[in-house]
């Protein structure tokens, strides 16, 4: 059967209480970073907003965030800003109702059939640790297919399982290389584990768990080779490092975001440190991501899902941005949920076996 992008159905604007809906509040920012009080947060739904007698459609609504108005005749539009980007001048939306009576509309049946009878805002019902994973593999194959195939942008959150295991580190490589990636958030040590071996040979500084005790050596090596070096790309062009999903995402022009945590000892020179700067670094993948896959970074994964809206629209077209979270652990796969990502996928297996099968579907 070949895959259908669901369809976006935007409300019967001619009903009563919307045609009669007020226009929304709106109250200037004094100071930089400082929100008028009772701001209208926003939050992962659908959300239309009343200016000048027009519904507008907030793209990229995420959670904790504010609507900003653009109110000049004919160019009406709203911007979602994260508080600590407000500026002194900007018009907030004001109002903590949903129902259309403030001019502020939260709609949940947009990806709905129009029989449907449901109020629900998901593209898939929920499952159990009872219920088979493979509709969901089935789907998300071709969902990356068609991503590709449409010029999608798919960005992958990567814990540091896929690095220490050789097999789902050439899975993920392979993805790379074939057009499947646009974007990589992880953490400084799954990135210069990856290294590490395409340079030494070795994971966690040895070539076989069986034979010697864990040790940091090459690790730390590695990192100072990149330092040494300047760049992780230097590193990759100077021909040290043999494979990898580095090495791929150097040489096919796929950014790799790195942010730092209170955890880091040594960091590659990439590793962004301040966290409104990876923050922002992120949301700027996050924002034009039209399919998320999140391996085996539980806090990686809460945060990213957190910023990425479950609905974006590219080139004209409202659609579902498709999230899947993937761990070992049913509690951190369910925690996104928890955390308010509602049209999270979660899959609970090992994220090696995960990226192979996904390999495997897709490249043979």
């Amino acid at each position: 059967m070949k895959f259908e992008m669901p369809k976006y159905h935007h409300p019967n604007f001619d009903q009563d209480f919307l045609v009669n809906a007020p226009n929304v509040t709106l109250e200037e920012v004094q100071v930089d970073g400082i929100s008028p009080r009772n701001y209208h947060a926003l939050s992962v739904f659908p959300e239309y907003f009343k200016i000048n007698g027009k519904w507008v459609l907030a793209t990229q609504s995420r959670m904790d965030t504010v609507c900003v108005a653009i109110d000049k005749e004919g160019e009406e539009s709203v911007n979602i800003v994260e508080f600590r980007n407000l500026k002194k001048g900007d018009k907030v939306v004001i109002g903590r109702t949903e129902d259309a009576s403030e001019g502020i509309y939260v709609w949940t049946q947009g990806f709905l059939e129009d029989s449907a009878d449901s109020d629900t805002f998901a593209f898939r019902s929920g499952r159990s640790r009872e219920t088979a994973f493979s509709v969901d593999y089935d789907t998300l194959y071709d969902v990356l297919r068609y991503e590709k195939a449409n010029n999608g942008y798919v960005t992958l959150i990567v814990g540091s399982a896929i690095s220490l295991d050789r097999d789902s580190r050439n899975a993920l490589e392979r993805l790379v290389r074939q057009g499947y990636v646009q974007a990589i958030f992880c953490g400084t040590e799954t990135a210069a584990f990856d290294l590490e071996k395409g340079i030494y040979d070795t994971t966690w500084g040895q070539k076989t768990f069986e034979k010697e005790q864990n040790t940091t050596k090459n690790l730390f090596a590695t990192i100072n080779l990149a330092r040494k070096y300047g760049s992780t790309k230097a590193l990759v062009e100077s021909g040290m490092v043999k494979d990898g999903f580095m090495k791929a995402c150097v040489e096919m022009n796929v950014p790799v975001v790195i942010a730092g945590t209170i955890r880091d000892r040594f960091a590659l020179p990439e590793t962004i440190n301040n966290v409104y700067e990876a923050q922002n670094a992120m949301r700027s993948h996050a924002r034009k991501t039209s399919t998320i896959i999140m391996m085996s970074a539980i806090l990686y994964t809460i945060a990213t899902g957190n910023m990425t809206p479950s609905y974006n629209e590219f080139d004209g077209t409202v659609r579902p941005v498709y999230m899947y979270t993937i761990d070992i652990q049913e509690f951190a796969v369910n925690k996104l949920a928890d955390r308010g990502t509602l049209t999270a996928v979660s899959i609970v297996t090992n994220a090696q076996d995960f990226i192979r099968n996904v390999d495997r579907a897709l490249n043979g």
